[in-house]
């Protein structure tokens, strides 16, 4: 796997503060910042439950993988990848996680980059 990849990856995280556990996303939840950065055509809601969804399936906590949806676009788009919004970014993030078992989704996101940037598709 790249490094590179891991410690975008990792830098990501910085997108993200406090998690919330209320039902209802706060103003700068990681689904809020992620809606901000999209181009408007998803909700904050529909971010929500995709990230909740996908929290189900990882190890870490729902900012984390906020962080890694950030940092997964900046990287496909550093490499000329621009076929991509933070909303289908985690959407096939989460797609890619199987369901039934916990996993580290790090390395299911920088294996979602190994692909997308090896076929530059």
């Amino acid at each position: 796997m790249r490094r590179t990849a891991i410690a975008l990856l990792i830098t990501g995280l910085a997108l993200a503060g406090c998690s919330s556990t209320n039902a209802a996303p706060s103003p700068s939840s990681p689904a809020q910042r992620l809606a901000d950065l999209d181009d408007g055509s998803h909700t904050v809601s529909q971010y929500q439950k995709a990230l909740d969804t996908w929290g189900t399936r990882c190890t870490e906590s729902t900012t984390t993988l906020a962080g890694y949806v950030y940092a997964t676009v900046e990287d496909l788009r550093k490499n000329g990848i621009n076929d991509e919004s933070e909303y289908s970014a985690l959407t096939h993030l989460r797609d890619s996680t199987p369901a039934g078992v916990k996993t580290k989704c790090e390395d299911v996101a920088a294996g979602y980059l190994a692909l997308r940037e090896g076929g530059k598709q």
